[in-house]
């Protein structure tokens, strides 16, 4: 078992994951029953049908598409208490009067159109700004990195919904890994607050499987350590499966729930592994 190797964020693989993860969630959406499409997800207030209106609507935005105005009854949605949460609940809401198939087919449409306008970048480089989704420019790079975690993400939350498992290893999968294990050490550092000079190190077992390593520096910022600088005594170390890591990534597990707690084995400091796993989301 090996760290994930960061040079597989280049361009190509992750153009190559973000398409392949939409046609995944299109393809997905298109063969649901109408109650599949309907089926509760694990993000609150959404429903399967939901999951792929929110994903056009992020594309959509990104392809500099406005939706008309529209008003939302808030009294439906009292989980929806952040101004975040309202912008991304107006984009499904006002796609909610669509049927299946108009909104696998507009999702598939915006790939298309996005595609198209990501190619005509000049120069078209992993560096090159381009417009993120808070309207502030953010290299191609790290906006293509977030959406192919977020649609891959969604796609998993649909086919838990409907008990259709599949694509735990995909390109979506894999630039998912490597998109938390990024994130490790800002979460050992500040979600954490692990002190200065402790070290965390992650196993994850299964389809995508690998190590990694987080610690504290001197100046309290989270580093990453490779293989060779990775402490043979590290102060915690987690043990889990690549389902369970993604879905704690994601914010997507009740980590008091005693069936979450039994798939993940955390050896160290128990003060810090108390706060580990609810640590670990990354999502808004």
């Amino acid at each position: 078992m090996t760290a994930l190797a960061a040079a597989s964020y280049d361009l190509r693989t992750l153009l190559t994951a973000w398409e392949d993860s939409l046609h995944a969630v299109v393809e997905l959406g298109r063969r649901l029953t109408p109650e599949q499409w309907e089926a509760p997800t694990e993000c609150p207030g959404w429903s399967a049908g939901d999951i792929v209106r929110h994903l056009s609507w992020i594309e959509a935005f990104l392809a500099g598409r406005q939706d008309p105005d529209h008003l939302v009854d808030w009294d439906a949605y009292p989980h929806v208490t952040s101004d975040f949460g309202r912008m991304t609940e107006t984009g499904v809401d006002v796609r909610r009067p669509l049927g299946q198939q108009e909104a696998c087919d507009e999702l598939d449409g915006l790939i298309d159109l996005r595609l198209h306008q990501l190619m005509a970048i000049e120069p078209l480089d992993l560096l090159t700004e381009v417009p993120g989704l808070f309207g502030r420019p953010v290299p191609l790079q790290n906006l293509l990195r977030v959406r192919v975690f977020d649609t891959w993400t969604h796609e998993q939350d649909v086919r838990r919904a409907v008990g259709l498992p599949a694509n735990l290893a995909s390109a979506g999968a894999q630039v998912s890994a490597l998109q938390m294990t990024g994130a490790l050490p800002f979460v050992w550092a500040r979600n954490v607050e692990a002190p200065i000079g402790t070290t965390l190190h992650v196993t994850v077992t299964g389809p995508i499987a690998f190590e990694a390593w987080a610690a504290v520096d001197e100046d309290g910022r989270g580093v990453a350590l490779d293989d060779l600088a990775a402490p043979a005594d590290p102060t915690l170390s987690l043990t889990t499966d690549w389902e369970t890591y993604a879905r704690l990534g994601a914010g997507r597990l009740d980590v008091t729930a005693p069936e979450t707690l039994a798939r993940l084995r955390l050896d160290g400091d128990p003060d810090l592994a108390a706060k580990l796993p609810e640590s670990l989301a990354i999502t808004p």
